[in-house]
């Protein structure tokens, strides 16, 4: 089972049942509130992005460095691509997809 499927079918359920309630909130509260909720949304998305790490594959950016989750403290971890099946990542010498077993292109 491909439980991304199933979250988003989730989600999409969700949504749909919400989001006339929504709608009509905020078509009831105004410009004001939409503003209020526009700021407080952009401010909440710049504390993540500034708050986040450079880059999800450990490497910070600045310096070169590949100590994170995916590699030793000595930066000695294999390179990695997507698999082009599935998106997953996967070691870049290795012949196949560890998830879904895709070859990778040579």
């Amino acid at each position: 089972m491909r439980h991304d499927l199933v979250l988003a079918s989730l989600l999409a359920g969700i949504g749909v049942a919400v989001l006339p309630g929504v709608l009509a909130f905020y078509l009831a509260a105004g410009p004001s509130v939409w503003l209020a909720t526009g700021a407080a949304v952009a401010a909440l998305g710049l504390a993540v992005a500034y708050t986040a790490d450079e880059r999800e594959d450990g490497a910070d950016g600045a310096n070169g460095d590949t100590d994170g989750a995916d590699g030793d403290a000595d930066g000695s971890a294999p390179p990695r691509v997507n698999c082009p099946e599935c998106g997953a990542r996967g070691v870049a010498d290795g012949s196949r997809c560890e998830y879904c077993g895709a070859a990778f292109a040579e």
